[in-house]
């Protein structure tokens, strides 16, 4: 991927998704939270299909331009849920099993009809994959899941990779919304679009309804976490970028004692520091994006360099976002004022996908199991 085509990428999601406050409250609280119109020309666009291989029908453009039109998104605050359900969900599916279902909702899902989000976590958070609180029992030649799978993006959604324990080994499945026994709760986030809590009882599915079991399912689910850790991340740069163009701007036409307050010393540099966190966010970003793309990575250095973009780009976007609204004075706690929308997307992509002392704690981590595993090599 060369830098013409990311500017290219770039340039053409800025002309498609330009700042629009009215729509973002029009769907605040809104089922499904999102314009699905919108959704559809990001389709056509190819956006949905950026990580997914030419051979399926996909783009093949890699994580470095899936994280340039995040960052537009973000940039525009739209709600339309790229990165859960056009990007987490189709990395996962073409590293699952080849089958007709799979092939089916892959279909589905880049042609932008089908809404699918995953879901794998229990009521304790975190980022391992092992932590699923859903079992899946064998029943003759079907299987039966119940248990809950909390945190789960686009609570709109009509189909869920389900996660799920099936004779101690992890699987996926691809479970309807209308299932008999699937019971979702919408839960609201702060930036008014909602998360889902499934719970599951005795959800009795045929066994071609699992798509990925053992190795292949650990490995495609920590793929699509790690995609979507970096692009998520990506899009908060997006946020902080609008946030602090709406700063400047701000303190360029405020005045006090007869001057603009932008030209007081003290406000100057506190702008010039916000905009180096912007940009080492920016940095720590594009460097995780190439170690996504890179095949020679090991997959602990992928989930180490997504926790460092994440890190750093949740920390920037909080102190960005915070400190914007103090710029702006009684203004920015008004919800009239644009600025409080930045905000509150910058505090739900924040806890999303881990906070930075989650993303801090995990890269310490695994840079320790690196460290052992080249120290025994040597």
């Amino acid at each position: 991927m060369t830098d013409q085509t990311l500017t290219m990428l770039a340039d053409a999601a800025a002309a498609f998704a330009k700042p629009d406050p009215s729509r973002v409250r029009k769907w605040r609280a809104t089922p499904p939270g999102f314009d699905r119109s919108t959704w559809r020309q990001m389709a056509e666009q190819g956006w949905l299909s950026a990580l997914v291989p030419e051979q399926l029908d996909g783009l093949g453009l890699g994580v470095a331009a899936a994280t340039v039109i995040a960052e537009r998104l973000g940039h525009a605050l739209y709600t339309e849920p790229y990165v859960p359900a056009g990007l987490m969900v189709p990395v996962c599916l073409v590293t699952c099993e080849p089958g007709a279902q799979v092939r089916e909702l892959l279909a589905g899902v880049l042609s932008g009809e089908t809404i699918a989000s995953i879901a794998w976590q229990s009521e304790r958070g975190g980022l391992d994959i092992d932590q699923t609180a859903v079992v899946a029992n064998r029943e003759a030649d079907r299987v039966s899941l119940s248990g809950a799978s909390h945190f789960v993006p686009v609570a709109s959604a009509e189909v869920f990779i389900v996660a799920a324990r099936c004779a101690g080994e992890l699987a996926l499945y691809r479970v309807g919304r209308d299932c008999a026994g699937l019971v979702c709760e919408s839960h609201l986030l702060a930036d008014g679009c909602a998360i889902a809590t499934l719970r599951a009882t005795h959800v009795r599915l045929p066994d071609s309804a699992c798509i990925a079991r053992g190795e292949r399912a650990e490995a495609s689910l920590r793929h699509a976490i790690d995609s979507g850790i970096v692009v998520a991340s990506a899009e908060l740069v997006g946020v902080m970028e609008r946030c602090l163009d709406m700063t400047l701007e701000y303190l360029r036409t405020r005045k006090q004692f007869g001057r603009a307050i932008g030209s007081f010393q003290a406000l100057q540099h506190r702008a010039v520091d916000l905009w180096v966190q912007k940009e080492l966010a920016r940095a720590a970003v594009a460097s995780a994006a190439r170690t996504l793309d890179d095949a020679s990575a090991s997959p602990l250095a992928r989930s180490a360099a997504a926790s460092g973009a994440k890190a750093r780009a949740t920390h920037a976007a909080l102190l960005m976002s915070t400190q914007a609204v103090q710029l702006h004075g009684a203004i920015g706690f008004t919800d009239e004022y644009d600025l409080g929308l930045y905000l509150n997307r910058a505090l739900v992509l924040s806890a999303w996908l881990g906070n930075a002392a989650e993303h801090r704690r995990r890269y310490g981590e695994l840079a320790a199991i690196e460290t052992d595993h080249a120290g025994e090599t040597a």
